[in-house]
């Protein structure tokens, strides 16, 4: 699959799941998205690029932090997902913040333009994700800051789940993970890149924080709402059913008295710099 293909196919995933994208009763982005801000450090006036902008889990707050003077720009792959956003906006009467569709890889903005470019959990979906960290320290000012989410290591009480949907993994599409993991191995290995990108003060931290689920269905709608669905879409459509019971089984033994399911969510906060 060339980078064309790829992309596409990330931009027609995303349409698809755009509807229930963070509408699934599951708070999932936008708490990771204020901490995200919290550790860059927005200031009234300040012009911020939200690179994969999605539903706006970034571009909203951002928008409150920059205040009248300042904005925000979101960009998405996502034709659907830019269709949303911008209605919200409208909805909200955000003045100071609008959304396009672009490529997050290859922005086509002018250098320096931006003093923050933020990038909550997209870079590992670039085809080639230092070349899209390139282009983000392009488009900020000397001093401008970026600030990057990623996830960690998976929770090891779903290996179950995760074994299900590898025998319906493409060739092609683990190729392409493996060829992409050694990159986000480790903070080191990410930090690293981040310098080979031009950037300075390079500063990760991983945090794990719980995600409560109501119950494992709930868990199921929202892996359908986001970047997951790609794994079940793999599947065909007649094994579906039969993934799915197998996926409340696995999920079982995890409930919690209550009922629900709780996740161990690794994330990585990166900030960096333009020297």
């Amino acid at each position: 699959m060339d980078d064309g293909d790829d992309r596409s196919a990330v931009a027609q995933l995303f349409d698809r799941a755009s509807e229930t994208y963070e509408a699934v009763g599951v708070d999932f982005f936008a708490p990771f998205a204020g901490e995200l801000l919290a550790r860059i450090g927005l200031t009234e006036g300040e012009r911020v690029l939200d690179v994969g902008c999605g539903r706006g889990a970034v571009l909203f707050p951002a928008a409150g932090a920059v205040g009248a003077a300042g904005s925000v720009l979101g960009i998405d792959l996502s034709a659907r997902m830019v269709e949303h956003t911008a209605l919200n906006l409208g909805k909200r009467g955000v003045a100071n913040a609008s959304v396009v569709v672009m490529d997050a890889q290859a922005p086509d903005l002018a250098d320096a333009s931006f003093d923050v470019v933020a990038a909550s959990f997209v870079v590992f979906f670039l085809p080639d994700p230092v070349a899209g960290l390139r282009a983000w320290h392009r488009l900020l000012r000397p001093g401008g800051r970026a600030g990057i989410t990623t996830f960690g290591g998976d929770d090891p009480r779903w290996a179950g789940v995760r074994e299900l949907f590898k025998p319906f993994v493409t060739p092609a599409m683990a190729w392409s993970l493996a060829s992409r993991a050694a990159l986000f191995a480790s903070m080191a290995t990410f930090d690293q890149a981040v310098e080979s990108a031009g950037f300075t003060d390079v500063r990760s931290e991983e945090r794990r924080v719980p995600v409560t689920f109501a119950d494992p269905e709930q868990w199921i709608s929202w892996s359908w709402s986001h970047g997951q669905r790609m794994f079940w879409e793999l599947v065909p459509e007649d094994r579906r059913l039969a993934v799915h019971a197998a996926v409340l089984r696995a999920l079982e033994p995890l409930r919690e008295p209550d009922g629900s399911v709780v996740m161990s969510q690794a994330v990585r906060y990166t900030v960096a710099r333009r020297g």
